[in-house]
């Protein structure tokens, strides 16, 4: 069983630094790889793609966390962060061992006392109103049974991101086709969240899904200038 962690430890446009400074977003991450110790994880991967760090810079910095292996990756920087993720996870599942279950986590956010490692075919999630049109589900967290499966399902989380908005499901996707071919429009924005895309991805049954009531995980987001403590 290992744990992998994606983060940003240091945003390099500073419009999207948020709530929080560096030195905070170290000290949240540096619980997260403390709290999946405390749960049995001995093996945890931790892939950042900060502009101004290097691999060596994250290899200093999380000196002191015993079986800590991180990756660094230098990535344009997607408005939509879920692409973001998406890449760095794939890069991160070549280095992965095999048929090993895996739990996804995002950086800052921790293991709390309601997590369990549950009983799971082939995914585990937590869904948001799932099995409707607009379902999503949460990707600060979730379990894949080894890494095969993580990258089928990231390879088919980005082509749903980027294919989602050339689809026509009805007159007004129709409509606003054919004025973006009219217009010969050079970019169509990519604005499908990772939640909804992978909500779409996992209905269409590749993966055998068990959706869970709560992940066991909490963190700090920031929002409207106030922090907010999110509770899956």
């Amino acid at each position: 069983m290992i744990a992998v962690i994606t983060s940003t430890l240091q945003p390099g446009n500073k419009s999207t630094r948020g709530f929080y400074n560096d030195n905070e977003r170290l000290a949240q991450t540096l619980q997260t790889v403390k709290s999946l110790y405390q749960h049995g994880f001995e093996h945890v991967y931790l892939v950042d793609n900060s502009p101004s760090l290097t691999e060596a810079d994250l290899q200093s910095i999380f000196t002191g966390s015993r079986h800590l292996n991180v990756y660094h990756t230098n990535q344009y920087q997607f408005d939509n962060k879920g692409i973001n993720e998406i890449l760095m996870l794939l890069l991160l599942s070549e280095h992965l061992p095999k048929d090993q279950p895996i739990f996804k986590i995002s950086g800052r956010y921790c293991l709390t006392e309601h997590f369990t490692v549950p009983d799971f075919p082939a995914f585990a999630v937590k869904g948001y109103e799932y099995h409707s049109r607009n379902g999503a589900v949460s990707t600060r967290g979730y379990w894949v049974k080894d890494a095969d499966k993580l990258q089928c399902f990231l390879k088919d989380c980005l082509t749903e991101v980027f294919a989602y908005p050339e689809r026509i499901v009805g007159i007004r996707s129709l409509i606003k086709k054919t004025i973006q071919l009219a217009f010969k429009k050079p970019y169509i924005p990519v604005n499908a969240s990772i939640e909804f895309a992978a909500a779409n991805v996992l209905k269409r049954g590749k993966l055998n899904v068990a959706l869970l009531p709560q992940l066991g995980i909490r963190g700090l987001v920031a929002g409207n200038n106030q922090r907010e403590e999110i509770i899956e």
